[in-house]
């Protein structure tokens, strides 16, 4: 079992041309406009077959997600 402030990282199984795995969230001290705060941090895992999706493309689609989820994305009361 891990302590308080650990996050757990998922491992895909299969073969896709894309997997995805939610692994844990945890709060973690990071920088933020130069001062270091306590922030929920969320683990991802984004595995990408290369004989399929080149990397620049695969680099633009994970940007683009992690922007989507900084943002709240989806998330509004509306």
């Amino acid at each position: 079992m891990l302590g308080k402030g650990h996050a757990r990282w998922g491992i895909a199984t299969g073969s896709h041309v894309l997997d995805l795995v939610v692994g844990g969230a945890a709060r973690k001290l990071v920088g933020v406009d130069g001062r270091i705060e306590p922030r929920e941090m969320l683990s991802l895992t984004i595995i990408f077959d290369h004989d399929v999706i080149d990397g620049a493309p695969a680099a633009r689609f994970t940007r683009k997600l992690v922007e989507l989820i900084e943002s709240g994305y989806g998330l509004d009361e509306n």
